[in-house]
């Protein structure tokens, strides 16, 4: 099995270090109760897009674009004209509610699942087939 990272693109990869670092300079100008809730979503066409997660914080960082603009010039050598802030709410994490119980296995399951596990080649995927004929 292939470790995650040897999908992505190295291009990719790149960019996504450059925003990060941009975004903790930024980070550096604003306020404690800021700095969270903004980063760095892009630089296209000579605009630095800030993106945040509330309009409150978007009115904040309004106030601080010419300092933010100064910023990315003289840290990151960006001569971005202007800047574009956007509103993204955070998506909060799915969390499933208690159900019922899932019923034991039956026996047929149970050797389907052994059956399936002495066919499979891969080891972890073996012992994970097993684990369940067994829990059943």
């Amino acid at each position: 099995m292939r470790a995650p990272r040897t999908y992505l693109d190295p291009t990719m990869l790149d960019q996504a270090r450059r925003l990060e670092a941009m975004t903790q300079s930024v980070r550096t100008l604003l306020p404690p109760g800021l700095r969270d809730h903004c980063w760095v979503g892009n630089i296209k066409d000579g605009v630095l897009i800030l993106v945040t997660d509330s309009g409150t914080w978007a009115h904040q960082l309004r106030y601080m674009q010419r300092e933010v603009l100064k910023q990315m010039k003289a840290y990151h050598g960006i001569s971005a004209r202007s800047v574009k802030i956007r509103v993204r709410p955070v998506m909060q994490a799915f969390t499933p509610r208690p159900g019922k119980p899932l019923p034991p296995l039956n026996e047929d399951a149970r050797e389907a699942l052994s059956r399936a596990a002495d066919s499979v080649e891969d080891p972890e995927l073996r012992k994970t087939l097993r684990r369940f004929a067994t829990q059943g």
